[in-house]
């Protein structure tokens, strides 16, 4: 064993192009410059520290911030992911109150739908974004007491990109879950 470690080649040995401490096979950043902190997934810290969050304020109590035309257009609500991770973060939690507050106003079914970027296989990427609806369908249910006969889950992978692919932040957009209107469900 000894002996098959010291005649390794060089050439297997662990690449890092950028030289940001994240293998080349894994880094989905890259072209990350010098001496930026970076993620797991070898993406700059600070494109964390933008995620998406909605300053749309909408409670069902208070009809100062409930007539806002936001309030009642479900497409303007989406639920963002971290990279290859399928649960929701506290900090998506203001777009989940929105979709609460439209489900208390409205009588309607919703399709909920799992995105992804395109790092990754296709079957692996098909699952995380099932798994991703699915949580967003966990908490709308067991948090917010809402039935699950309203809701019905779809994974669509990489099939459905709302940005490019090919830039961090493209990527930071495309994984999330988005909410159509499927019917009345009553």
């Amino acid at each position: 064993m000894i002996l098959g470690l010291g005649l390794t080649s060089p050439s297997h040995a662990w690449q890092d192009t950028d030289k940001d401490g994240v293998p080349d096979i894994k880094d989905a950043c890259q072209n990350t410059a010098p001496n930026i902190a970076v993620l797991a997934n070898g993406c700059p810290i600070e494109a964390k520290a933008s995620a998406p969050t909605e300053a749309i304020v909408c409670d069902i109590h208070d009809p100062s911030t409930y007539a806002a035309a936001d309030c009642h257009n479900i497409a303007t609500a989406r639920v963002y992911f971290e990279f290859a991770v399928a649960e929701v973060d506290l900090s998506q939690w203001k777009a989940l109150a929105l979709i609460k507050a439209f489900l208390e106003a409205n009588d309607v079914s919703l399709i909920l739908v799992g995105h992804t970027d395109i790092v990754g296989t296709p079957e692996f990427n098909y699952q995380l974004s099932l798994q991703r609806a699915q949580n967003v369908k966990r908490i709308l249910v067991e948090d917010y007491g809402f039935d699950p006969q309203r809701f019905t889950v779809v994974g669509k992978g990489i099939s459905e990109p709302v940005a490019d692919n090919y830039s961090s932040e493209g990527r930071r957009l495309n994984r999330r879950v988005q909410f159509i209107v499927k019917e009345s469900y009553l």
